[in-house]
């Protein structure tokens, strides 16, 4: 676990999001959540898989239960709202997905099972992990740039072992730091 630990530390130095591999059970999360607890920093985690989407990462519209006006959206934005009759008309809040919430607070976030994650989702990973640092939402017609301790760890297992696991794209494995994980003894 020593040498995993320094691995992942030494890799950190990069300023680039970390690919963390190994078998299960190697320890990847507990590492990275040993890790963000040393250093101070909130870790928040997202377990991929086939049925996930980007609105989980990023975030969505919701109903909200109440409708007398005391929550708003994004940075004070209005919230959409739909007429009733009245007595309850049914209004959306906006509610930050787990990557938009750490990008913008400057958390560390932990993408587990990268490689269950369908092509949609690893996609809209791509402005977060290059050059831009940032996050674009449509629905509010504006980007998020990332905080300067915002940071990124991903884990997979090796595709031989469980059901469901795809290559990564090159293009998305190029943007991260690859750390190899030994099997615990």
């Amino acid at each position: 676990t020593g040498r995993n630990a320094f691995r992942i530390v030494r890799a950190m130095l990069l300023a680039r999001a970390l690919l963390l591999e190994g078998s299960p059970g190697v320890g990847k999360t507990s590492l990275v959540a040993a890790l963000a607890a040393t250093a101070g920093v909130r870790l928040l985690r997202v377990n991929l898989s086939e049925q996930s989407e980007l609105a989980d990462l990023l975030g969505q519209e919701l109903p909200a239960a109440d409708c007398d006006g005391s929550e708003e959206g994004v940075d004070g934005a209005a919230v959409a709202e739909e007429s009733g009759n009245g007595n309850g008309g049914m209004r959306f809040v906006w509610r930050d997905g787990v990557l938009l919430a750490a990008l913008q607070a400057g958390h560390w976030l932990l993408l587990d099972e990268l490689n269950l994650a369908p092509q949609p989702v690893l996609e809209g990973l791509n402005a977060v992990l290059d050059h831009r640092a940032e996050a674009y939402v449509p629905e509010l017609g504006r980007a998020f740039r990332a905080h300067p301790r915002f940071r990124i760890f991903a884990c997979q297992n090796p595709l031989a072992q469980g059901g469901g696991r795809k290559g990564l794209p090159k293009s998305l494995v190029n943007r991260f730091a690859r750390v190899w994980l030994d099997e615990l003894l």
